[in-house]
């Protein structure tokens, strides 16, 4: 069976394109839903789907519906998402679509983070996998995608425990974790304080708290902070306590939407920490940190340009790993190849002896019907004979068969096999024990 791919990401398209089009959990149930058994001819002509929705990608894989070809298909799941992103949003040309093998790759490259903003993210291996898991809950995955699933997660987990790929932090938030890990040793105590509500500095705080303990304190309006510092397992702190609060702290990370850290606060706050040192970490690319701040004594600024450094050396280092994950996809790409094979083959010669058994039974019934007189020892010998020669008959085409699965051209044998012995597709296809 044919698998589908229809999708957009960070690569074809913007941000705000990829958030238009993306499904929450209730939007992805229902288009889930409607390829149960009676609503598909009224949504998507396919038996089987799945749904990768992140901020970087949204994708559909899919498995065409019975004799349904797979362009029909391609063309209905493309409309399904140029409807969400509206007709102010042609989309058409940012779309990738991609058939059989080349869509089973791109999902294995998804998965290892090859295909991520930031080379070999470990985060979109739990989101394929949330991706087959809410596709299964909804009886939408069935065998063929929950098999390309599940060899996708293998694939991801191959890529991250067999390379450096993710070795190395390598995005913003991760290497500001490793940078206050790093900071501590010059500070004297492990208190944080987090000023600001953007999406880097929660990420930031959250890969913080999961390096060991840290005392961590959040500055950020009061509409958010109290939730947000729940979240983060973090003390929320009033605007109006900054001043205080920065004194009290050996590391303040700013991120984008936090108020202005001015220089005269801070040597405010320097006053009182009796010489004890206090480092920022920049995230908010200047805009929540005076400059000044770095020419104070006692402070240590880590701004954006050398946290872009990081990060470069970080990426480097994953792409020199990235052949090797390659390896790895093509690796999996064959073995799942091999185990389809194989189970087509299987199919085609159970399929095949059913077939033989079939006709067997028939010619040995005619064969009793016109001896009624045969005893039990000849009609015993007769039923011998014919289980006998059909064995013996298959024998050889059976090995061959098998044989092949591994060989590379399982397929056309198997299509030559049925059309030999006029096997039906549902008879050949039907799983083996």
């Amino acid at each position: 069976m044919t698998v589908l791919f229809v999708g957009v990401s960070h690569a074809t398209a913007p941000v705000a394109t990829i958030e238009r089009l993306g499904f929450s959990g209730d939007d992805a149930a229902a288009s889930l839903a409607c390829i149960t058994p009676g609503d598909r001819a009224e949504t998507l002509p396919v038996r089987e789907l799945a749904i990768l929705s992140t901020c970087h990608r949204v994708e559909l894989y899919a498995v065409p519906e019975g004799e349904v070809r797979p362009s029909v298909a391609l063309e209905a799941m493309s409309r399904l998402l140029m409807d969400r992103a509206g007709s102010d949003d042609p989309i058409d040309a940012q779309l990738r679509r991609l058939v059989g093998t080349e869509a089973t790759r791109h999902l294995f490259r998804v998965a290892s983070g090859l295909e991520s903003i930031v080379l070999g993210e470990p985060e979109v291996l739990s989101q394929v996998q949330a991706a087959l898991a809410l596709s299964q809950r909804f009886g939408a995955a069935g065998p063929v995608l929950t098999a390309l699933f599940e060899s996708a997660v293998r694939v991801g987990r191959r890529a991250r425990g067999e390379t450096a790929i993710a070795s190395a932090p390598a995005s913003v938030s991760s290497i500001a974790a490793e940078l206050a890990e790093e900071l501590a040793d010059d500070l004297r105590g492990r208190r944080a304080l987090f000023v600001g509500t953007a999406k880097v500095g929660r990420l930031a705080a959250k890969a913080l708290r999961a390096r060991g303990f840290w005392e961590m304190s959040l500055v950020a309006d009061a509409t958010d902070c109290a939730e947000l510092a729940v979240e983060l397992g973090a003390s929320p702190v009033a605007l109006e306590a900054m001043p205080h609060a920065i004194a009290e702290s050996d590391l303040v990370v700013t991120c984008a939407s936090s108020p202005m850290i001015d220089a005269a606060t801070v040597r405010q706050a320097m006053r009182g920490r009796m010489a004890r040192p206090i480092a920022f970490i920049d995230l908010a690319a200047g805009s929540g940190l005076d400059p000044a701040v770095a020419d104070l004594s006692g402070v240590r600024v880590v701004g954006p340009t050398e946290l872009r450094e990081r990060i470069d050396l970080a990426i480097a280092g994953r792409r020199r790993e990235a052949p090797l994950v390659e390896t790895i996809v093509e690796e999996e790409l064959r073995a799942l190849q091999a185990r389809a094979d194989g189970t087509s083959l299987s199919g085609v010669v159970a399929a095949l002896r059913a077939r033989a058994e079939e006709i067997r039974q028939r010619e040995l019934s005619r064969a009793l019907a016109a001896m009624p007189d045969a005893d039990t020892r000849v009609r015993g010998q007769l039923e011998w004979l014919s289980v006998s020669l059909v064995n013996k008959l298959l024998d050889e085409p059976t090995r061959r068969l098998r044989a092949e699965a591994t060989s590379g051209q399982a397929n056309p044998y198997a299509d030559v096999t049925r059309e030999l012995f006029g096997l039906t597709a549902e008879r050949a296809d039907r799983p083996t024990a």
